[in-house]
């Protein structure tokens, strides 16, 4: 058995409290990062003034933590949920949700990025071309519209500053890219898998 030093405590653990689930104390709203869903999460104890807090989701059972800054880990996923992926580009986006949810932006613009190439792949382009290439081919088959090019042209941009740029990628500009990214997803699959699922049968 591993022995632990045990004589200083980096803290005081006689101040850590167990609400009981009748105190307005013993609940806590948050988005759970295991199921994403806004729930209002069991506290199974706080510290340091109620600031630090262990939680369960009652919806999965998952536990989360909010540290004294505010952060709850795991987070949440970014991003909405987009239909009718095909199956690598679900992966991929996927991926740039959780990279959202554990606060790394670089990766996830470097995954949004590479979500544009597989769309592009996808509907026809060839692979082994540039990224460009596989904007101006999306463009060409009408998936991206003259309104939708300012955004489009951000997407690329955050892709490059994360792929060649050793500054930083913040919060607000990830978001932004992952946003960007999944509105182009639903352009490219949502809007036609939702137009096949309630289109009227064939004959009516």
């Amino acid at each position: 058995m591993p022995e632990f030093d045990v004589s200083e405590p980096e803290f005081d653990v006689s101040e850590v409290e167990h609400p009981r689930a009748d105190e307005e104390l013993g609940w806590f709203s948050y988005t759970c990062g295991h199921c994403n869903t806004r729930i209002c999460g069991a506290v199974v104890a706080d510290y340091f003034d109620h600031r630090i807090k262990w939680l369960l989701c009652p919806k999965c059972c998952g536990p989360s933590v909010l540290t004294v800054d505010g952060d709850m880990y795991p987070g949440a996923l970014g991003g909405p949920n987009i239909q009718g992926l095909r199956a690598e580009v679900d992966a991929a986006y996927g991926e740039a949700r959780r990279c959202m949810s554990v606060n790394s932006f670089i990766a996830c613009e470097l995954v949004c990025r590479k979500i544009l190439m597989h769309a592009a792949v996808d509907k026809g382009a060839k692979e082994g071309e540039t990224f460009a290439d596989y904007i101006d081919y999306l463009e060409k088959k009408g998936y991206i519209t003259p309104p939708m090019e300012k955004w489009v042209q951000l997407i690329r941009q955050h892709g490059n500053q994360a792929t060649h740029s050793i500054e930083p990628a913040d919060k607000e500009r990830a978001e932004g890219t992952l946003i960007f990214t999944a509105q182009l997803l639903r352009l490219v699959y949502e809007m036609e898998h939702l137009s096949d699922k309630y289109a009227p049968p064939e004959g009516d």
